[in-house]
């Protein structure tokens, strides 16, 4: 019984785990996976982190030369709206906004991985 109730309780967290990577051929037509990501927090948002992840790293490895396999990834629109504030992105700011229905789930999934990559030092457009 005990069993059961930790599975009923745990499987909630583990369906909520959205996870992504980027495969791509080298040009020495190696293939390869890189930019192994996962967002664990609400899947209507998380589903957009991963694919600004994986769409900022597709652009770049195909910088390097490498065939990035899938192709709609290189013709993403990375940008994300200025902060009403006209300071960088945190973390606690773009949460606030959502919250306040001021960012839809795409806005706020870029934005947390834009913050995760290092990129908020100064907004984009």
């Amino acid at each position: 019984m005990r069993v059961l109730i930790f599975m009923v309780l745990a499987l909630p967290l583990v369906a909520c785990v959205t996870k992504g990577e980027l495969p791509y051929i080298t040009a020495e037509g190696e293939r390869k996976t890189a930019c192994q990501t996962e967002y664990s927090g609400a899947p209507s948002v998380d589903m957009f982190a991963v694919e600004y992840i994986l769409s900022y790293c597709a652009k770049k490895a195909a910088e390097r030369g490498n065939v990035i396999l899938d192709q709609t990834l290189l013709s993403m629109d990375l940008a994300i709206p200025v902060a009403p504030n006209g300071k960088p992105w945190t973390f606690e700011y773009a949460t606030a906004l959502h919250r306040a229905g001021k960012l839809t789930d795409k806005e706020y999934g870029y934005i947390i991985a834009y913050i995760d990559l290092g990129l908020n030092g100064a907004p984009s457009t």
